[in-house]
């Protein structure tokens, strides 16, 4: 075997295939209009890396972190350095990063099997197709996902041989890791508690790594966003998303409009500190834990089947979607039957836990496991939530799956029918009843493509766009705000007026609803109507810019404001 025989090539072997891999899929994921025009969190870090770059590093006026700030930095110096091919160059470092957790996945599974399983793992890994397309896009997740596994190799070292600095440096990955990805956080508690409790060891160096790489942001936060916030104050929002009556509701919220009246509940209550808003939701979620226990144990259980389901079930935009512009992603992400690959992955890093704990106990890898399965479960499953951990899944299922073999070669047939039926039945669950892969994408994909189009001047496509997303969700008043707009933009006013109207009827509380019918109406020379909508504007959505054009619309009509 080419492991046995050169160990030594092992690494590269990984590290070169992931990359190819990597790059090839940016490369051809470069002809979608988000690739430099990202939408929703994608838009949001790329513009805090653009504020980063142009000075603003403390993030001054900003108040606390909204989200973890690791990442939004690591996109801020690639800014910095190389500002007119950032969206390129920030595809090919992430690359990198993508083929560096491979080959320290090969060093993890070496060190808690073999070579060879740590071989196979690190293969899988490179040709995994979720990591190959969170590689690609603007999202912390592989970055997470490589310090996550650097401080575990940290970690497993100090254990074998106690040194304070490896503690140390164990400690300042995972909370560099918890910057990048707050949910990785309860992970530092739950090390810390293991290595006083299992093993019997001082968990302070460890502990004292994380405060070292936390602590700046908890300072910051308090200094110059004037609040005392550790991390971000997005969990509060984050955990109510998940856990409330109407969870699956929540859940569906689309980014834009509904988003923000969900994050806007607390200042309608008159919370404006961010503290305290994440507070305000992480209350109303422990409120209906409390009157609801039984349901809320239904939705746990249903969100730890959905953690191990083979479905990548991804946040705004699905990823099988975009398996039309990848062929690397079309060959590695698929549903037929089976949602390859984590509906095989699952099955088989199921088996290959119990073995290991049944063999070792609650060791390091498990309780990385167990500890950060169950903070995602405690929240809301995404793809892109449960991705940190897949790697070391990987390793599992390698391992799961060459102990099913060697039961087979050395054991008897009735040995190792048990452990195969098992599998067999843990792949059927993990692929029971999964939707279908549908190629059309989602509402939210085409209105986001629509306004990339839109930001491209490309308006016949933009227009097509914002058409689909209405098409394929009658409901989504803002994909239908955006195609009113553009059909004003390009001078149909008469077709613009009965969508705007139409928005309206659901969306009287935003003012860019209300500004947009009136500047309809005058662009008719109906100025009366348009200063009936500003009146009632005033009530319904009062704000400065609405109070102004209703001054404008009052002179085209030769009269001073209020009167009729």
């Amino acid at each position: 075997m080419l492991i046995a025989s050169h160990p030594r090539w092992a690494p590269g072997i990984v590290f070169v295939l992931a990359l190819s891999l990597r790059l090839v899929h940016a490369f051809q994921m470069s002809a979608s209009p988000l690739f430099t025009m990202p939408a929703v969190d994608a838009a949001t870090y790329a513009e805090q890396a653009a504020s980063l770059a142009a000075g603003n590093w403390l993030g001054r006026g900003q108040g606390p972190f909204w989200q973890p700030p690791l990442y939004p930095y690591f996109l801020g110096a690639i800014k910095l350095a190389f500002p007119e091919s950032f969206y390129y160059v920030s595809r090919f470092a992430q690359a990198l990063i993508g083929g560096l957790t491979c080959v320290v996945l090969y060093w993890v599974g070496q060190r808690i099997f073999a070579a060879g399983v740590g071989f196979i793992g690190g293969l899988i890994a490179a040709v995994y197709g979720p990591l190959i397309y969170f590689d690609a896009r603007l999202l912390p997740v592989g970055l997470a996902t490589l310090l996550t596994l650097v401080s575990l190799l940290l970690l497993m070292r100090a254990v074998e041989r106690p040194t304070r600095p490896i503690f140390v440096a164990a400690g300042f990955a995972l909370g560099l890791a918890s910057l990048t990805a707050a949910i990785l956080a309860p992970l530092i508690p739950g090390v810390a508690i293991w290595l006083s409790c299992w093993l019997r060891k001082n968990a302070v160096p460890f502990l004292l790594g994380a405060v070292l790489a936390i602590a700046p942001v908890t300072l910051r936060n308090y200094t110059i966003g004037g609040d005392l916030v550790p991390i971000s104050y997005n969990g509060g929002v984050n955990f109510y998303i998940g856990n409330n009556a109407n969870a699956a509701q929540t859940l569906a919220l689309r980014p834009g409009w509904e988003w923000e009246k969900l994050v806007a509940l607390p200042l309608r209550e008159g919370i404006a500190r961010p503290a305290a808003k994440s507070q305000f939701f992480y209350l109303r979620a422990l409120e209906y834990i409390q009157n609801a226990p039984f349901d809320y144990m239904g939705l746990l259980a249903a969100k730890t089947a959905q953690f191990w389901r083979g479905d990548e079930v991804e946040r705004n935009q699905e990823m099988y979607y975009w398996r039309k512009y990848s062929s690397v992603l079309a060959g590695t992400l698929w549903k037929w039957g089976v949602a390859f690959p984590f509906g095989l992955v699952s099955p088989l890093a199921l088996l290959g836990l119990l073995v290991y704990i049944r063999r070792r106990g609650i060791a390091l890898p498990v309780l990385f496991v167990l500890g950060y399965s169950f903070a995602v479960i405690s929240f809301f499953v995404a793809a892109r939530y449960r991705l940190p951990i897949v790697p070391l899944l990987i390793l599992f299922a390698a391992y799961g799956g060459s102990w099913l073999c060697a039961r087979w070669r050395q054991q008897s047939f009735r040995q190792a029918l048990l452990p195969t039926a098992v599998v067999a039945l843990l792949a059927v669950l993990a692929n029971w009843a999964l939707p279908p892969m549908d190629g059309r994408g989602k509402a939210a994909t085409h209105n986001d493509l629509g306004n990339a189009y839109l930001q491209q001047g490309r308006y016949e496509l933009a227009l097509l766009k914002y058409e689909q997303a209405t098409r394929l969700d009658s409901t989504y008043w803002q994909a239908w705000f955006n195609l009113g707009s553009l059909r004003a933009l390009r001078g149909d006013l008469r077709g613009a007026l009965p969508i705007f109207l139409n928005v309206l009827e659901h969306e009287r509380e935003r003012a860019d609803v209300w500004s947009n019918v009136a500047g309809v109406y005058v662009g008719l020379g109906q100025y009366k109507q348009a200063a009936e909508v500003l009146e009632q504007a005033v009530v319904a959505a009062p704000r400065e810019d609405i109070y102004a054009a209703l001054e404008r619309v009052y002179a085209m009509l030769g009269r001073p404001r209020g009167t009729k």
